[in-house]
């Protein structure tokens, strides 16, 4: 749908090792999640759970810890639960080391893991002084309690993955309604497994997570001999990660320390299970991939032409030409199963490509050209990586999707408008629509929350929030929001607009594209969040401008 340490403190990594951090901050948190989770499940099971910080040695140079937390702060009696946490340490301690927790996005991100895969680097880039923490939130990787809908059956969930996502919503006159009524079925599997007012999923919401997160740092502050009532927030959050950050500086704006929130969600529309305000700059960010292209000229873009409006032009027939006629693509070692190269897995790819051109632009070009003259390598490669919501090779044996990211957006927007009918469904897409006429259709079974249309749970009170996520609120130290001035699904006016609930905080702006400014890092930058995680605040109306750029290499020199 996801940087720092002090610009004086510490050397900088080479931009190589920048790419890598970036390229893997903004993978799909779908398929990272789900395969990481496979490889170190056995590690994670035998460490003990405690209600204060155990640290055991793990994964070589890690120290990892489950700590025991209630299902419902309001009432513990209703059992615990634990959630899954892993510290890299810092490599020069100082006074001023912090416990930098991370949140890669999602939601559903497996950030324990991704900390394991990652932590050079992400010290790197947050200065060695610091402690990095990766914290996986309620039902997400290895901290409980368990969400999934289809216990045993990964038959039914592969099923449930070939009728609801084929599809784009006006991929054919029969798409939309078919998306609409296969939906129903993630509620139906749900229900009896992990909804109503005891399963799991009424345990997995954000505030509760927030509540989570205040637990570990005064746990921290009682490990540390510091008085409870001091800790603060250290804390780094992508995408979702930033719906995390404004709700626990919303709930306790006491305890924040330094958060730096990346490519903003607007909360208020996230919490009434809307996810109408994302697309506002998809088109523009569409068009850079044209104008890249062309800039770039034909040793760097392959899908390369004489105009902009030539690549334009032949990207739109490309999409015209697959929606009548999908090409046939036999089975293979990437896929054993024949398959069609279809106009919506293309289009989704698209839109995830958006995420991160610097890593995307050069492969979506690959893909393109190879399509114009036969050729599916590159787009079978792409579509079935784990880039797209769901891998269109589906043999029905398994599935690919995880159910904790529309868990949990379905249980925090439990007072929102879920769709009560077919006709409900399309105004909503139409409405998508007219805001990025080639991404609209793209977005509802990426956003999900017509998944929600038939799942049902009830929530704890302390599992809710309290009041109004806008309502304005004085923070102990003032939040950094960052934002790209091309984002294509999160896009700066939603920065500006959560910052407006908590006065004294700052936006800094990037003059580049992608979700999240950090996935076409800038020196600048760099410097001024590894400035403001040592107390710092930028000035107002702070831009930075790009060093990267898509197809063309970069000059930028951490150093």
């Amino acid at each position: 749908m996801f940087s720092f340490g002090s610009w004086l403190l510490g050397p900088l990594l080479p931009k190589t090792t920048l790419a890598i951090f970036v390229h893997a901050l903004l993978a799909s948190a779908s398929s990272f999640s789900l395969n990481a989770v496979r490889d170190t499940a056995n590690d994670w099971a035998s460490i003990p759970s405690s209600s204060s910080l155990q640290w055991t040695s793990c994964f070589d140079n890690f120290t990892c810890t489950k700590l025991q937390v209630p299902l419902d702060y309001g009432n513990p009696a209703r059992g615990s639960t634990s959630i899954a946490i892993v510290k890299y340490a810092a490599e020069n301690q100082t006074a001023d080391t912090q416990n930098i927790v991370i949140n890669i996005g999602g939601p559903g991100g497996v950030n324990t893991d991704f900390l394991v895969e990652n932590a050079a680097v992400v010290s790197g880039m947050m200065g060695s002084q610091h402690n990095i923490v990766g914290f996986d939130p309620r039902g997400v990787g290895y901290s409980g309690p368990t969400v999934d809908c289809w216990p045993g059956h990964p038959e039914r969930r592969a099923q449930f993955e070939k009728l609801y996502y084929p599809y784009v919503s006006n991929a054919s006159s029969t798409a939309l309604d078919y998306q609409f009524y296969a939906a129903a079925i993630f509620g139906q599997a749900c229900n009896p497994t992990v909804g109503g007012s005891d399963g799991n999923a009424s345990f997995v919401s954000t505030p509760a997570v927030a509540r989570d997160l205040l637990s570990y740092i005064k746990a921290e502050q009682v490990a540390a001999g510091r008085p409870e009532e001091d800790a603060r927030l250290s804390y780094c959050g992508m995408s979702y990660g930033t719906v995390l950050a404004t709700t626990f500086a919303s709930m306790f704006p006491n305890n924040v320390g330094r958060i730096i929130a990346d490519g903003v969600l607007d909360a208020s529309d996230y919490y009434d299970l809307g996810w109408k305000t994302n697309l506002q700059e998809s088109e523009r960010a569409l068009d850079k991939f044209h104008q890249y292209c062309y800039e770039a000229g034909p040793r760097n873009c392959s899908f390369w032409g004489p105009s902009v409006s030539n690549i334009s032009d032949r990207f739109q027939t490309m999409f015209e030409k697959l929606k009548s006629s999908p090409v046939p693509v036999p089975a293979s070692q990437m896929c054993q199963i024949p398959i069609l190269a279809t106009y919506s897995d293309l289009k989704q790819y698209t839109l995830q490509a958006l995420y991160d051109p610097l890593a995307n632009f050069p492969i979506l070009a690959d893909i393109l050209s190879g399509l114009e003259e036969g050729n599916t390598t590159n787009y079978m490669q792409a579509v079935t990586s784990g880039s797209i919501p769901a891998n269109p090779c589906n043999n029905g044996t398994s599935g690919s999707t995880v159910d904790a990211d529309t868990l949990i957006k379905c249980v925090d927007g439990y007072g929102g408008q879920k769709f009560e009918n077919v006709g409900e469904y399309r105004v909503y897409v139409e409405k998508l629509t007219h805001e990025s006429a080639f991404f609209g259709e793209v977005w509802p079974n990426n956003a999900n929350t017509v998944a929600c249309r038939a799942f049902t749970a009830e929530l704890p009170e302390h599992g809710k929030l309290q009041r109004s996520i806008m309502e304005t609120r004085n923070t102990s130290f003032p939040i950094l929001f960052v934002t790209s001035e091309i984002d294509p699904v999160t896009p700066k006016h939603n920065a500006y607009k959560m910052s407006s609930v908590f006065p004294g905080s700052v936006v800094i702006e990037q003059n580049s594209v992608g979700h999240t400014a950090t996935s076409s890092p800038s020196s600048c930058l760099i410097r001024h969040l590894q400035a403001y995680l040592a107390g710092q605040i930028p000035s107002p109306n702070t831009t930075c401008q790009a060093e990267m750029l898509p197809f063309q290499g970069s000059g930028i020199n951490f150093r």
